[in-house]
């Protein structure tokens, strides 16, 4: 069975560089632009990772991250950020999440995904 990943992240062009590379690895990858959009994919839809990104519109990382674990609390996390005063809120979130300072290497993502997922998708050639 392929794992359903759900990346969360306002940023057009980062998001499909996500997106590329963990379909290439074999994933099913479900998008959402913002926390808001994502709560409500995630109330229909099975995921078995989320990814997000922590400065978003409507509804930030930090809030999203807060409601998923009250509705689901464990389901893996890893949250993004770019932003320096943004870890400090991160690092309150350490233990429902992984915790990624942006820039952060392809390879190092994907050993995460990998670690935090129970299957291990096949990948397309």
């Amino acid at each position: 069975m392929t794992a359903t990943i759900l990346l969360v992240d306002d940023d057009r062009p980062n998001r499909d560089l996500i997106s590329r590379v963990l379909r290439q690895d074999g994933y099913q990858v479900l998008e959402a632009c913002d926390g808001a959009i994502a709560l409500e994919i995630l109330r229909v839809l099975r995921c078995d990772l989320v990814i997000t990104d922590f400065v978003m519109p409507k509804l930030d990382g930090i809030k999203f991250v807060e409601q998923l674990h009250t509705l689901q609390p464990r389901k893996p996390i890893i949250l993004i950020t770019g932003y320096l005063s943004a870890m400090a809120g991160a690092t309150l979130l350490s233990e429902v999440a992984e915790v990624f300072a942006k820039p952060f290497e392809l390879n190092v993502l994907r050993s995460t995904v990998r670690r935090l997922l129970p299957t291990t998708p096949h990948a397309t050639p």
